[in-house]
């Protein structure tokens, strides 16, 4: 697979179309050449140096802010103020993991990272007692026979963190990656230990990537609709002591030598769910409904006898650009010549065009 990659056509100046995909299968190999300037291992780093978010990551972060109003949500977008190493015990072809988004390719926070960061910070910065029965509605607890504890649930959802769309700002603002190092200078003291630490044995330096400071998280938690007041102001209590976590303690890697530290940019934001319109989740259930269609390989003609049947009337209601966009939904999957004359006779039905 290296060997076919090698010869994919690359830009130095443009970067990965996809940061996550070239950082887990185009990495060359690194050998006794990887310390030369001009060795594929260095050209490959410089050219991640280059990467940017994809052209269309704006419409999916934004699908992603959208989806939050289905809960009562405490958001606040965090700027990196140093660099940020994510996942760095990742298995991963350079040696040293990076937690990329899988489809997108930008970087995210796990949400795990940061109900780990909370829960190390309230250990560290509270008596048990004081903050017990917060963090067994942050966290949940396993249940204990022996102490006649039943188990319960963390009332509280960590998102993961996104990266905040940059598209359209400046060159600066919208590179995700660079390139660093990590110089290990005992190499034989930590390898074998057959000699003691010293000041004349050559160092080893270590390239790996990071995230760029000044890079932008969107850091959300949530609780169910129809949340009691004591839980909402849980959740605001919990949503600023992670953003003091994350300003004073940082998240990721490589804590100590100050990476991780984010700053919030403004103050924590709560919203209660937004109500969905009945339009809506006919749209959207149409959508479903499609999808479970091409999963299952339902016969085109099938499908179509189950629009008319079933979809077309529910979906006549709805505004002319929901049904136009249910429209090319179904058009999209039921492709086939002999079913064309008659999927547009039933879509002139759904959206009254001639």
């Amino acid at each position: 697979m290296r060997d076919d990659l090698r010869g994919l056509p690359r830009s130095t100046d443009k970067g990965p179309s996809h940061a996550g995909l070239s950082h887990e299968r185009y990495a060359p190999q690194k050998d006794d050449e990887a310390k030369e300037e001009n060795s594929p291992w260095r050209r490959w780093l410089s050219w991640m140096d280059a990467a940017r978010e994809p052209e269309d990551y704006a419409v999916a972060y934004r699908r992603w802010r959208e989806s939050l109003a289905q809960w009562h949500t405490a958001s606040v977008t965090m700027r990196a103020t140093s660099r940020l190493l994510a996942g760095h015990g990742n298995a991963s072809p350079t040696g040293v993991g990076l937690t990329l988004h899988h489809t997108w390719g930008v970087p995210v926070i796990p949400g795990s990272s940061l109900k780990g960061v909370l829960a190390a910070v309230l250990r560290a910065s509270f008596e048990p007692a004081e903050v017990a029965e917060a963090c067994r509605r942050l966290f949940g607890v396993p249940g204990d026979e022996r102490l006649g504890q039943a188990a319960s649930v963390g009332q509280v959802i960590f998102h993961d963190a996104p990266w905040v769309s940059s598209r359209g700002k400046a060159d600066a603002e919208s590179r995700m990656l660079a390139r660093d190092v990590l110089t290990v200078h005992q190499r034989s003291w930590y390898g074998d230990a057959k000699s003691w630490p010293n000041d004349y044995e050559s160092p080893n330096p270590v390239a790996f990537l990071s995230v760029r400071p000044e890079g932008r998280f969107l850091v959300a938690l949530s609780v169910a609709p129809g949340a009691d007041a004591e839980t909402l102001l849980l959740l605001r209590w919990a949503a600023d002591r992670l953003c003091e976590a994350l300003r004073d303690w940082g998240v990721g890697g490589k804590t100590a030598a100050g990476y991780g530290r984010l700053a919030p940019e403004g103050s924590v934001v709560v919203q209660p769910p937004r109500a969905v319109s009945r339009p809506s989740l006919e749209r959207d259930a149409f959508k479903v409904w499609v999808e479970a269609q091409r999963v299952a390989k339902t016969e085109q003609r099938k499908v179509l006898g189950a629009f008319e049947t079933e979809w077309l009337d529910r979906l006549a209601t709805l505004a002319h650009e929901a049904r136009a966009e249910c429209a090319q939904t179904l058009r999209a999957f039921v492709k086939s010549p002999k079913l064309q004359e008659r999927r547009e006779d039933l879509l002139k039905r759904l959206t009254g065009s001639a």
